[in-house]
């Protein structure tokens, strides 16, 4: 339920951000910055099943929650634990990231329990969830700047692009529970043509920090490889809008957002 890869991406995008914000972060900012994107995530995702339990019993019946392996009861009580962890974690590092911690929660929760079924704006909240991590590590050293905000931008774009995309898959169990995600009001293909640009998008942006001089060379190859994939993945969701294809397309963004990751920490350094 916790989505494990998930948690320890998004506990790394925290340390991201503390890295390209100072030159200098402390252990302490590293450890509690990591555990409390780690466990507000895992917490985002446990409360995530619990509310989606239902379109879950169509499209992933095997889920802990459809398949009864685990009960309501069980997982609420899971994930306040989890987001206990989380908001402690985040009140290690000062009040500026106990109260980032506490909006995400918010977001997370407002999402989950109403939003979700508003389609774009549901995909643009989840998304804003996946760029707080970065802001998050900027704060946890008491250092913002323009390398930064670049980047928190590149990950919402992905984010929202791979949220489109992924309502491709979810049509079924969303049609049921009125969800009116891109793909449930306009289709597959248009679904596809909104995630392919945000891909783009985000592509395009990925230039700046090499055009600003905010990173050095060693981000291009990295980077480089994040921008081929996310052009293939464009072009391969645009050619084929299909449940199938989708949701491999899916996986792929998690892996060029991860490229994009190392560029901008190794670009930084």
């Amino acid at each position: 339920m916790m989505r494990l890869p998930n948690c320890v991406m998004i506990g790394f995008a925290v340390i991201v951000g503390e890295v390209i914000s100072s030159s200098t972060v402390p252990a302490k900012a590293v450890f509690y910055g990591f555990m409390a994107g780690f466990f507000l995530l895992a917490s985002s995702m446990v409360v995530n099943d619990y509310f989606d339990r239902e379109i879950d019993s169509i499209n992933e019946p095997k889920r802990p929650l459809p398949s009864g392996e685990v009960s309501t009861k069980e997982a609420l009580s899971f994930a306040a634990i989890l987001g206990s962890f989380g908001v402690l974690s985040a009140s290690n590092t000062g009040t500026p990231t106990l109260l980032i911690a506490l909006l995400s929660l918010v977001i997370m929760i407002s999402y989950n329990a109403r939003l979700k079924k508003t389609g774009l704006l549901g995909n643009v909240l989840v998304s804003t969830n996946v760029a707080i991590p970065f802001v998050y590590g900027g704060f946890a050293v008491a250092s913002l700047n323009w390398s930064l905000a670049i980047f928190a931008l590149l990950a919402f774009l992905s984010s929202v692009g791979r949220e489109v995309v992924k309502g491709i898959v979810d049509v079924p169990g969303d049609t049921s529970r009125g969800v009116r995600s891109i793909a449930v009001t306009k289709g597959n293909t248009v679904a596809g043509r909104y995630g392919a640009t945000l891909f783009l998008a985000a592509v395009a942006l990925s230039a700046l920090p090499l055009l600003f001089g905010l990173v050095t060379s060693l981000y291009i190859p990295l980077v480089a490889i994040c921008d081929i994939g996310f052009v293939l993945t464009a072009y391969s969701i645009l050619s084929n809008p299909s449940p199938g294809n989708a949701k491999r397309s899916k996986k792929y963004v998690l892996l060029w957002m991860t490229f994009g990751l190392l560029a901008f920490v190794v670009g930084s350094l």
